[in-house]
């Protein structure tokens, strides 16, 4: 499938309690940019538009459209289920404002895989895929709706739900990065990122 920044909405997960950090997370400096701007710019150059699912982010610098959850306290689920129906687009490329080392040649991998699957996630060998990086389609809305409606908050389930693919992701591939899906959850994953890395 060819890339076409107006087929694609970006939808940066921002809504994080940041309860291990003990402060907002998105704002911790790495390099000479801060968290949150990261994923946000692997989002801005893939896509026309961006969705950031926050009911705050007073404390992030952005200048996209800002979704609040519809239904609070469900998590992830509930994030990505209200930007998807604030989105103009087809095929939604999501990534949680915590995943610093995803890189814009994953995504591109993503969207050549996409061919009629609802869903595609990435995955390293013998760990479970990630929900909060990846592509999913407009219309997984209706199931995420469904399982919100019987109180299944765990966004892993969508993809028995969905017609979902799993990406192994492999060292010999050009997105390969060590740690490539870490989650910057407490000062210690800090000390996870690779040195030389942020501009």
């Amino acid at each position: 499938m060819s890339i076409n920044s107006k087929n694609l909405t970006g939808i940066l997960l921002a809504g994080g309690m940041s309860r291990r950090m003990g402060s907002e997370k998105g704002t911790l400096s790495i390099g000479n940019s801060l968290l949150y701007q990261y994923p946000l710019a692997v989002l801005e150059e893939l896509c026309d538009e961006v969705l950031v699912s926050t009911c705050d982010g007073s404390a992030l610098r952005l200048d996209h459209q800002k979704v609040c959850d519809e239904v609070k306290g469900i998590g992830p689920l509930g994030g990505i289920y209200s930007c998807i129906k604030q989105s103009s687009s087809e095929l939604n490329l999501v990534l949680s404002y915590d995943m610093p080392l995803v890189n814009e040649s994953l995504f591109r991998l993503l969207i050549s895989e996409i061919d009629d699957y609802d869903i595609v996630l990435p995955g390293m060998p013998e760990e479970r895929p990630e929900p909060l990086c990846g592509i999913y389609r407009k219309h997984t809305a209706a199931a995420m709706e469904e399982m919100i409606s019987n109180k299944d908050f765990a966004v892993n389930h969508l993809l028995t739900r969905c017609n979902s693919k799993i990406v192994p992701i492999s060292k010999e591939m050009e997105c390969w990065f060590p740690e490539l899906f870490l989650n910057i959850n407490s000062k210690e994953d800090l000390k996870r990122i690779p040195p030389g890395f942020g501009r």
